[in-house]
């Protein structure tokens, strides 16, 4: 795995995106040994699941951790790589009559899940920057805009049309989980627990990368900002000639 210069990487896309939020490193580990060697991991002994430690990485620049014991259920343990799933996992029980009408539509959303092979013991979050860890999955928090941007880079020199997933509640298989199995940017729309217990912004959404991948976006972005598609993007009024705001060859199409 090639390791990037993070102190270099993560201020252009900051100063090209003018972040609020700092990217996060993501990274899943089989043993305790493994965990114990990252530099200034903080363990907890309260519930805090995935979605929080990212939370805390985020907004507090904490190395984070998160272990089967630090999260609430099976069902998001088994999301996340640290629970063999089970009948009564796939049996949809724990969202009926919550988030679905009906046991069939809870099974169904479980079985349609994205969820990480149970063989680990714990992830960590911890600020790209900081370098405490090489990430399996970049998450990016940014407005609508940012995130176009960002995915547009990624798209500048090596051209991939790029879908998306919307699972319903727990955004965590639609983001990071979908990233970490199929190599794939992902964008994922905040689920109800990534504002209660997560603290994400209202107007955020989150889109992750592979370590490679994130690297490609960041320099398609610099590309893009030679060609003058900046962040902030300046809005015309609804009620002048657009033309003004156009390459004039774009009248040739």
């Amino acid at each position: 795995m090639e390791v990037h210069n993070w102190q270099e990487i993560v201020p252009q896309l900051t100063q090209l995106l003018r972040l609020q939020t700092p990217p996060v490193a993501m990274k899943w580990i089989e043993t305790e040994e493994e965990l114990a060697a990252i530099p200034k991991v903080r363990l907890h002994d309260k519930h805090l699941p995935p979605c929080t430690i990212v939370g805390h990485a985020a907004q507090f620049n904490w190395t984070s951790a998160c272990r089967p014991e630090n999260i609430h259920a099976n069902y998001c343990r088994g999301i996340n790589g640290m629970f063999e799933r089970d009948e009564k996992w796939y049996s949809g029980e724990m969202f009926n009559g919550v988030w679905f009408d009906n046991l069939e539509a809870s099974k169904a959303h479980n079985r349609a899940l994205e969820c990480i092979p149970p063989k680990y013991a714990a992830v960590v979050a911890s600020p790209l920057v900081s370098g405490r860890i090489e990430p399996d999955v970049v998450v990016v928090y940014a407005t609508p805009a940012q995130a176009f941007l960002l995915l547009a880079g990624y798209q500048f020199k090596e051209y991939k049309k790029l879908d998306f997933t919307f699972v319903g509640e727990s955004t965590c298989s639609d983001s990071w989980c979908r990233t970490f199995l199929t190599g794939k940017p992902s964008i994922g729309l905040p689920c109800y627990a990534d504002k209660k217990f997560a603290g994400m912004g209202e107007n955020e959404l989150r889109i992750t990368f592979t370590a490679e991948d994130f690297v490609r976006a960041v320099e398609g972005m610099k590309g893009l900002h030679k060609n003058g598609l900046r962040y902030p993007i300046a809005s015309y009024s609804l009620t002048s000639d657009i033309l003004d705001g156009l390459p004039s060859h774009y009248l040739e199409f």
